[in-house]
C-alpha cells in the first residue's frame, strides 16, 4: 500500500483547543482538522467531502509563553476592560504526517504541497510553516521482533491504541485503562458549514516520544522505518459538505 508522507517545520506553532476561553491552551500536535485545512489551503480549494486517513506525529524542543492584553467593551458599564492572557507556543515544531486514500486524491495533495497556491500557516495563519519534504512511500503491516521506542510524539486513534501493548520508562501501559498517555477528543473532517461549522470528532491517545511498542505488536511501518497510525475513514464523511 502507498501513503503520501510529508514533513513540516514551524519555528512557532499553536493548536488552540476548542474550549480555550479564559486563556489559550494548545494541543501537543495538530488535530486532524488542522491538517485537512492546511492541505486544502495548499490546493486553493474548500473541502468537498473527500475521504482519506491521516496519521499525525511530531516533536518540539520546548514551550514558549507569550503574554497579551485583550480589550473587551462592557456595554452595561460602558467601559473597556483589560484582560491579560497567556499564549503557549510549541518551539521548533516538526511534523511528520501520512495520508492514506485514493491514488488520484493523493496525487493532487502531493502537487499542492510541492507547489502551494497560497502562503501556508499551520494552526495560526500568522505563523508560517515550511514544507520540508513530500514523498510517496509504501507501507505494510509488520510484527515487531523487539521492543521498539517511538521516535516522535503520536496521536493514536483510541481504537488502535487499545490493541497495542505500549511500555513507558516506568512500566507497561495497560490497554484497559490507557494510563500513561493523554486522551483527547480532536476535531476531524468538516461535517457542515451552515449555520455554523460542525466537525466529526476522533478520540485519540497522545503517546509521547520514548514510549515503546512491545515485541510482537502488529503495526503499520513505511519503507523508511517510520510508524503510522492512520484514522479510519469516517463513514459519515461521505455526507460532509
Amino acid at each position: 500500500m502507498e501513503a503520501l508522507k510529508f514533513e513540516l517545520f514551524a519555528e512557532l506553532a499553536v493548536f488552540k483547543t476548542p474550549f480555550s476561553v479564559k486563556g489559550i491552551e494548545t494541543f501537543p500536535l495538530p488535530p486532524y482538522s488542522t491538517i485537512i485545512g492546511f492541505i486544502y489551503n495548499a490546493l486553493g480549494e474548500k473541502y468537498g467531502g473527500e475521504r482519506f486517513g491521516i496519521s499525525v506525529s511530531g516533536t518540539h524542543e520546548g514551550i514558549l509563553r507569550d503574554y497579551l492584553t485583550l480589550r473587551k467593551y462592557n456595554r452595561k458599564d460602558k467601559l473597556i476592560e483589560k484582560k491579560p492572557i497567556e499564549v503557549p507556543f510549541l518551539f521548533n515544531f516538526r511534523l511528520v504526517c501520512h495520508l492514506v486514500g485514493d491514488k488520484e486524491l493523493l496525487e493532487r495533495f502531493e502537487e499542492a504541497l510541492k507547489r502551494p497556491k497560497t502562503y501556508l500557516g499551520l494552526g495560526v495563519a500568522e505563523l508560517p510553516a515550511k514544507v520540508v519534504r513530500v514523498k510517496r512511500v509504501s507501507f505494510e503491516e509488520s510484527v515487531l521482533r523487539r521492543t521498539t521506542p517511538l521516535k516522535r510524539n503520536f496521536f493514536i486513534p483510541k481504537g488502535v491504541a487499545e490493541n497495542l501493548e505500549l511500555r513507558s520508562a516506568y512500566g507497561q501501559l495497560e490497554p484497559e485503562n490507557l494510563e500513561g498517555g493523554i486522551e483527547f477528543v480532536v476535531p476531524s473532517f468538516l461535517k457542515k458549514m451552515e449555520p455554523y461549522r460542525d466537525y466529526f470528532f476522533e478520540e485519540v491517545l497522545f503517546v509521547p516520544e520514548g514510549f515503546k511498542l512491545a515485541r510482537g505488536s502488529k503495526v503499520w511501518v513505511d519503507k523508511e522505518g517510520d510508524f503510522l497510525f492512520p484514522t479510519e475513514v469516517l463513514d459519515g464523511a461521505k455526507n460532509a459538505v
